[in-house]
């Protein structure tokens, strides 16, 4: 079972020193920087990241590691700071006690010993520190904001805010995570709007550095990889869930490769798409290893195309190399994919892994052969030992004057 710690940021109302104090990064860092929080947001649906380059400043004025900013305590070595010290709050007591938040999102968890092994190592990196700090504000944005119940919808309202002060749906961000980030709830607070608009202020100060071209990355996938080959976290890949469990290994396409443990909860907790932005009949097939690391039987690849929905149930550990899930016409309208999530059924475990790897699409609308049987879908490969076609779903699309 998948225990969820929750970020203990500020105990009550108490701001962090480093919050009022100026990092000594320089702005060719900053922008830097900048890039680091869009691409981790981004990858994980977040298109909007400025807001969490916002929360990033009002925390640590953007610093991560301590020597930007030798007046805070020294953390763990971080891999983002060669090797050095990263940047720790001093707000739970002097530093030789170690139990400050930890990096630009101050991730802490009680003693540095404790915020690790709640959060893993990989929180000790930019690119992880932000990971994380996404999921916490998703999470609770599931919690508390209406209407929002899933973590699409989660990033749909992120997405949504725009970069001004006056903007009802800012000045509802600023007050969301003002109190679910910062601790400062109290309605009415004149303590509490003024770090609520330091949040706001930040994330629009950054927004307006850089330039929307900069941040916009909405459209970051805008047409099918040469070869038709989707690796995991490229530009046409969604990593939703908790960052703590995505495992990352060397092998498979492009020599990585990661996985997740399965579930049998009702809702995914972990989940990823492979975006397909093409036109046409297309053969799908997903790289696998054979057991080595995928050993989940009941992988469930959701493929979303042309009005249609197929499902296809492939045991990892019988298959190897590039498995065939069917032919399937896309439309080409930028809302297909092919989906997998951890709620296969299958009992929580380490031991049952749900491997994720590259998927390859390839057109048979032209010319050249193709091994792949022609088919209507997933139904060509009933005869596959380890593929089961389960469920298929057509829905008709409105005629268009």
């Amino acid at each position: 079972m998948r225990l969820v710690a929750g970020l203990l940021l500020v105990a009550g109302c108490a701001e962090s020193p480093l919050a009022t104090e100026t990092s000594e990064i320089t702005a060719a860092v900053r922008h830097e920087r900048y890039a680091l929080i869009r691409d981790s947001a981004a990858e994980m649906g977040l298109y909007n990241a400025a807001l969490m380059a916002g929360i990033a400043t009002s925390e640590t004025a953007l610093a991560h590691c301590q020597s930007e900013a030798t007046y805070a305590c020294m953390g763990p070595a971080s891999p983002s700071c060669g090797g050095g010290p990263i940047i720790a709050g001093a707000a739970d007591g002097p530093c030789a006690d170690m139990q400050g938040g930890l990096g630009m999102f101050q991730f802490d968890a009680g003693t540095y010993a404790q915020t690790l092994a709640t959060y893993g190592d990989f929180i000790l990196t930019i690119e992880g520190n932000t990971a994380q700090a996404v999921s916490f504000v998703v999470e609770r944005a599931q919690q508390n904001i209406t209407g929002v119940d899933d973590w699409l919808t989660a990033v749909a309202w992120m997405n949504d805010v725009p970069m001004d002060a006056g903007d009802p749906k800012m000045q509802a961000w600023a007050s969301f995570i003002v109190c679910r980030y910062n601790g400062c709830c109290t309605t009415g607070s004149a303590t509490c709007q003024s770090r609520a608009a330091g949040y706001r202020d930040n994330a629009i100060m950054a927004f307006e550095e850089m330039g929307s071209l900069f941040w916009y990355t909405a459209e970051r996938c805008h047409e099918l990889p040469a070869g038709g080959v989707i690796d995991q976290r490229s530009e046409c890949y969604l990593a939703a869930g908790d960052p703590r469990y995505w495992h990352r290994e060397t092998g498979g396409i492009e020599d990585d490769r990661e996985w997740t443990a399965t579930t049998s909860a009702t809702a995914a907790r972990n989940f990823a798409r492979w975006i397909v932005k093409a036109a046409g009949l297309y053969s799908v097939e997903v790289h696998l290893d054979g057991g080595e690391h995928g050993t989940s039987k009941q992988a469930k690849y959701v493929i979303v195309h042309g009005g249609a929905t197929d499902e296809v149930i492939v045991d990892q550990s019988a298959a190897s190399g590039w498995v065939a899930l069917g032919d399937f016409e896309f439309a080409g309208e930028g809302d297909e994919y092919i989906m997998l999530a951890d709620n296969t059924g299958e009992a929580a475990s380490t031991d049952t892994k749900l491997l994720f790897d590259a998927v390859r699409v390839q057109s048979l609308d032209g010319g050249g052969c193709c091994s792949v049987a022609r088919g209507n879908g997933a139904t060509a490969l009933l005869g596959l030992g380890f593929v089961t076609l389960v469920l298929r779903r057509r829905a008709r699309r409105a005629l268009r004057a």
